[in-house]
């Protein structure tokens, strides 16, 4: 069986060049539910914050849309669990992990080169801090932000991925 291989695989320089990296194959678990379900599971109930840490984050995307990020492999056994947990109610709990590839920007520049193609405020002076996330585009690409301390987390469909990085790379060289 062929070894697994991430979007990013052969981009080590580029993302060398924007001080980022590649968070390969996390698991990423699409929850819908109701707000009352998802506050008995633990999900964070503040629109655009995460709750939990870097083993099983839950990144708060609508005001019925969670998005389940854990550590590589987990994607069965956290399905299950969330399935488990909402047995009996209305919901969807869906296995996204390929649905996105993740990078994480850990320049101290990160927020001007997102700045050049996202129109959002993240000025950690107005609130962008760790801990807060937000669905937006960055240069027409559909992107998920999650603020970490000292990174920021980008999540981006496979196909946009090169795209994305080429993107970060006219910006850092402008």
């Amino acid at each position: 069986m062929a070894e697994p291989r991430s979007a990013l695989a052969a981009s080590t320089a580029d993302l060398a060049a924007l001080q980022a990296v590649e968070v390969s194959f996390l698991t990423q678990i699409d929850v819908r539910c109701s707000p009352e379900d998802a506050e008995r599971l633990g999900f964070p109930s503040v629109a655009n914050t995460v709750a939990g840490d870097l083993t099983r984050g839950v990144l708060w995307l609508g005001p019925d849309e969670w998005l389940v990020v854990g550590l590589p492999g987990t994607a069965r056994a956290t399905t299950e669990e969330i399935e488990a947990a909402l047995e009996g109610v209305h919901h969807s709990v869906v296995d996204a992990s390929e649905n996105r590839a993740v990078l994480e920007l850990r320049g101290v520049d990160r927020y001007e080169l997102l700045a050049s193609g996202c129109s959002l405020d993240l000025d950690p002076r107005g609130g962008w801090v760790p801990g807060v996330c937000a669905q937006t585009m960055f240069a027409r690409a559909q992107v998920i932000l999650q603020e970490l301390d000292g990174a920021t987390r980008i999540f981006v469909r496979p196909s946009f991925v090169h795209y994305l990085v080429d993107r970060l790379l006219v910006s850092r060289n402008a």
